[in-house]
């Protein structure tokens, strides 16, 4: 998994690989459900949720969070990229996430 996050002016990427033992498994059912599983420095999450997609927007719904992204399935890397416009209190940042299947 690759996250690369650009927030004003500045650009951060960062790679989640297996080699680390850190791990992100998302599968997406059918009937609009989903469920994931990570690992990430020894601590691990897993949960459900629900996803829908109309035209290229995607939307995930977890417990009490909600992912609303464009996404892309190009050959087996699906492409999540989620942004918010800069305000007076905040940041804007566009956050592109690379997820690899194996």
């Amino acid at each position: 998994m690759e996250t690369t996050t650009f927030v004003g002016n500045e650009t951060n990427t960062e790679i989640i690989s297996k080699a680390n033992d850190n791990t992100e498994v998302l599968s997406f059912h059918r009937s609009g459900s989903m469920s994931y599983i990570s690992l990430e420095g020894g601590e691990q999450k897993k949960g459900r949720g629900t996803w829908l997609i109309k035209d290229q927007y995607i939307r995930i719904i977890s417990k009490s969070d909600t992912i609303d992204a464009t996404y892309k399935i190009e050959g087996n890397i699906l492409t999540l990229t989620t942004s918010e416009e800069e305000s007076e209190d905040f940041y804007g940042y566009t956050s592109v996430v690379q997820y690899q299947k194996d």
